[in-house]
Formats: structure tokens, sequence, C-alpha cells
């Protein structure tokens, strides 16, 4: 039986100064984000009007 795991996404910023709401499972470390890693996150603007489910947490 699968196991209904919940994503939960952690607010990163890249050397820029924008917004992404990332997986925190795809990331090392939530306050350095690499380029690679920020490919798997979403601009926090864009969720910000579809977020509905998603837990955000600040890390």
């Amino acid at each position: 039986m699968a196991e209904n795991k919940k994503n939960v996404y952690v607010r990163v910023s890249d050397g820029s100064g924008n917004l992404f709401l990332c997986p925190m499972d795809a990331l090392k470390d939530p306050k350095d984000a690499t380029e690679e890693e920020l490919e798997n996150c979403v601009d926090s603007a864009v969720v910000g009007r579809y977020a509905g489910g998603i837990e955000v947490v600040d890390k």
C-alpha cells in the first residue's frame, strides 16, 4: 500500500533575489540553493495563485 506522503516546500531566493518554492527534499541546503537545484523549483508568484494545499515552511 502506498503512503500518502505530503510534499513540504521551502522558500528560497536566487542570487538576484527572485523567490522560489522548492520541494524540501530537492535541496541540500535551503539557504544556498544551486542553479541546478532551482530547476526543481517554481516561481513563488505563480504558486501564490494556485497554492491551495501546499505546505510551506520557512528555513
